[in-house]
């Protein structure tokens, strides 16, 4: 359950960091750039690629009516703004933030052929900072007022000739470290790998992160992957407010023992991290081992589930679930629930 945590964790131990980091790795602003120069033509895959790399404010200028913009690459974000490190390169600073906002007229698209955006604080070709990559808080991503759609995660991307980790989801968004914030975002027709342990995330996928990432007002539809159709977290706390998850699937067969099939809209697999579902709809997803709708295990007992305010029902599949709730499987320190409709 946590290979995809340790991948990189060891081979960070053996660079030696210098005490004169931290002060050279100096926070950056937050400009403004603008993809495109009015035109639907203008707004290319390689003009977005270059400006969410480095951080900022990213906006677009693609003409009047609605845009699809199908990527020829997968958008990367860099950990400083120069993708070095900070002892390598004294003008690198550390990526505070990217603001990725589709103003509601724009359509990102993997074509069915690559993850859409990918952020990775422990990715050493990103400009990785130091041995506590997993602890960091930064960069705070932050997508909202677009559609990300037909992205594929099934195999890991590749950036600038460097095959990057394989964080084994997030057809949409794959992230590790760092912290996330979404606001009404579509997420449709996303996948990852089909038949895994552990893969998860259709459109989403959460590793190791400290901070809690949000995902506001959004909704997932018909995405899928061996586990957690829509979002998969691995050690990352989450909170899903005001969002419909529907039509989602987990393809896997066997559970966490096999080849996955938990968690039909919603995939937690960690320890003492909490996931929230708040004025949330969850219905007609699908999962033919644990928790059609939501499946969560804290592997010491100690994490926490709360649903409040929330519809889960007519999610189908599922061998095992929790009490009367079909839709969820649980196993952790509290399943906690308020105001709710759960079958």
């Amino acid at each position: 359950m946590r290979r995809a945590l340790a991948s990189v964790a060891a081979a960070a131990m053996l660079l030696l960091v210098p005490a004169a980091v931290t002060p050279a790795a100096a926070a950056t602003p937050s400009p403004v750039t603008y993809v495109g120069t009015g035109t639907a033509r203008s707004c290319t895959p390689a003009a977005l690629a270059k400006a969410v790399r480095g951080g900022g404010t990213v906006k677009f200028r693609c003409g009047p009516e609605r845009v699809t913009i199908v990527l020829d690459r997968t958008l990367v974000v860099c950990n400083t703004t120069t993708c070095k490190h900070p002892w390598q390169d004294r003008s690198a600073k550390v990526v505070q933030r990217l603001v990725l906002d589709g103003g509601g007229k724009v359509v990102l698209s993997g074509g069915n052929k690559r993850p859409i955006l990918y952020v990775n604080t422990c990715q050493e070709s990103l400009g990785w900072l130091d041995a506590h990559c997993d602890r960091q808080t930064t960069p705070h991503i932050v997508v909202k007022n677009l559609v990300m759609q037909k992205g594929n995660a099934t195999k890991a991307p590749t950036w600038s000739g460097h095959r990057l980790e394989n964080l084994r989801g997030g057809g949409a968004i794959a992230m590790r470290g760092g912290r996330l914030t979404v606001q009404r975002v579509t997420f449709r027709d996303n996948r990852c790998i089909a038949r895994d342990s552990d893969a998860g995330g259709g459109a989403v996928r959460l590793v190791g992160q400290r901070a809690t990432s949000r995902l506001l007002d959004s909704t997932f539809v018909r995405n899928r992957c061996a586990n957690g159709g829509a979002v998969s977290s691995l050690q990352a706390p989450m909170l899903l407010r005001g969002s419909t998850l529907r039509d989602n699937d987990a393809t896997g067969t066997g559970a966490s023992s096999g080849k996955g099939g938990n968690g039909g809209a919603v995939y937690f697999d960690g320890t003492r991290q909490s996931v929230t579902v708040d004025r949330s709809t969850i219905q007609r997803n699908h999962a033919p081992e644990g928790g059609p709708g939501i499946f969560y295990v804290s592997n010491d007992r100690t994490g926490t589930l709360t649903v409040t305010r929330s519809t889960l029902t007519r999610n189908t599949g599922g061998s095992f679930w929790t009490g009367k709730t079909h839709s969820i499987f649980f196993l952790g320190k509290s399943f906690v629930r308020s105001g709710s409709r759960i079958t």
